[in-house]
């Protein structure tokens, strides 16, 4: 059964899910995305840091209640997420990702 997470209300962000016997998994065209080939992909884009943005992430949605943070995560998301410079398109372009304002909104939301 495929479904729509809206982590900041629908259309907003929407992600096309199944849920299996593995949790809820975000769908490309009909199939669930192989959760490993996430993990590769995160760990080749942020390498080192890694983990401490994953502890930044980690703390920023322990501090809202489940269901604040399903409603609240897509606006949240956009008063974090880098810039993309100018004259460049599309995601995967390279930006700042600054912890410190991760942590600050985290501490905002407790």
């Amino acid at each position: 059964m495929l479904f729509e997470v809206a982590p900041g209300g629908p259309g907003r962000g929407d992600v096309p899910a199944t849920n299996n016997d593995d949790g809820i998994r975000a769908v490309r065209g009909s199939k669930p995305i192989d959760p490993d080939s996430v993990r590769r992909y995160l760990d080749d884009k942020l390498g080192e840091d890694l983990k401490a943005v994953r502890s930044a992430m980690q703390k920023l949605a322990k501090a809202d209640t489940p269901s604040e943070l399903a409603h609240d995560a897509y606006p949240l998301s956009e008063r974090f997420r880098p810039d993309i410079p100018a004259g460049v398109k599309g995601w995967g372009a390279k930006g700042d990702l600054d912890l410190g304002l991760i942590g600050r909104l985290a501490k905002e939301q407790s």
